[in-house]
């Protein structure tokens, strides 16, 4: 159901006028919404609506990182085991016997990131499946790495497509079945999966657009951008689902993940170097935690992918959730969020 806010329908209309925004927003402040409305096409032939589900990208990080968690808990993996001791066998590397799997959760481990483009990509609206997958990692096992793992931080989309390896290899599970199993259903978030070779779209689900600037209106994205794997950006999700989410900082806790773990999440895991994200430092110096941006108390993340484009912010002190999920790939998601966050801090 929507709900308007003054305030934030008028920023809002000013995005849409000056970003053509398109897209869902969320405005929460202690479990209780205060705006929620949704904006623009959701494709050629239907406009958005707040219940709407839209590809979340990046924002997926937090459910791996949140899978590994498990793993460590049930003592099936550790963090700082290294990789090569939970990887497939296939995809061990003499070249990785350093790198420790909360190198890859933090994205310390100086493991090359996949490439934009490559001869053997059977890439389909951005997505990357199974062949694709194992030419990524077959590359990048085959590359030395980029720094001494754990001695800096560069974002590498390729560490969690591993980590989704990992995850499947000890629960005997596709990715996207863990993940709806293990933290998805205990939430009650039957509105939301990840986005595999099994994934059929519904009514409901928003399309990857892009505002085209000569014709004057929105049209289906299909610039060739960074391909997404499931276990690196595939979360489909609504606000509403979303939210529930949220609550696991809010309450810290799941029904299946412990505080500390929890905790573990949120605590600084590599170098505080912001160079990825500088306007970022909204509360103090920003870093990163296990799939997760921090700033004091804030806990956010972005997400980018072929047609879609995501924000989150949560205040842990003021309670207080900002949530932008736009398939508008011109739209500035940051300033959108971050905009919507200053009328309610």
């Amino acid at each position: 159901m929507e709900k308007r806010d003054t305030n934030a329908e008028n920023f809002l209309a000013e995005m849409v006028a000056a970003e053509h925004f398109s897209g869902v927003a969320m405005v929460n402040r202690g479990g209780q919404v205060i705006h929620k409305r949704a904006y623009g096409p959701a494709s050629e032939d239907q406009d958005n609506h707040v219940d709407g589900r839209f590809h979340v990208a990046s924002i997926a990080k937090q459910f791996t990182a949140a899978a590994v968690m498990q793993l460590v808990e049930m003592g099936k993996v550790r963090l700082e085991g290294r990789i090569n001791d939970y990887l497939p066998e296939a995809y061990r590397s003499e070249r990785w016997d350093a790198v420790s799997v909360a190198n890859l959760l933090a994205h310390s481990s100086g493991i090359p990131d996949y490439a934009v483009t490559r001869d053997y990509y059977a890439v389909v609206d951005g997505w990357a499946f199974d062949a694709t997958i194992d030419g990524m990692i077959r590359e990048a096992m085959a590359r030395p790495l980029d720094f001494e793992p754990g001695s800096q931080f560069r974002y590498c989309n390729l560490g969690y497509t591993l980590l989704g390896k990992i995850i499947e290899a000890p629960s005997g599970l596709r990715y996207a079945d863990y993940i709806r199993q293990a933290l998805l259903d205990p939430l009650g978030m039957e509105s939301s999966e990840v986005h595999d070779e099994g994934y059929i779209a519904r009514p409901e689900d928003a399309a990857g657009l892009r505002w085209d600037y000569q014709l004057g209106c929105h049209i289906r994205d299909e610039v060739v951008s960074l391909p997404v794997t499931p276990a690196d950006g595939g979360l489909v999700t609504t606000l509403d689902d979303f939210a529930r989410w949220v609550a696991v900082y809010r309450f810290m806790e799941h029904p299946k993940l412990s505080s500390a773990s929890v905790e573990r999440m949120l605590t600084q895991a590599a170098p505080a170097d912001t160079y990825r994200w500088p306007e970022r430092n909204m509360r103090g110096q920003g870093f990163y935690g296990l799939g997760l941006m921090r700033s004091g108390d804030l806990i956010m993340h972005e997400g980018s992918i072929v047609g879609f484009r995501s924000f989150f912010l949560y205040s842990q002190d003021e309670d207080l959730l900002i949530t932008v999920f736009s398939n508008n790939t011109n739209n500035d998601v940051f300033r959108i969020a971050s905009g919507l966050f200053e009328l309610y801090a």
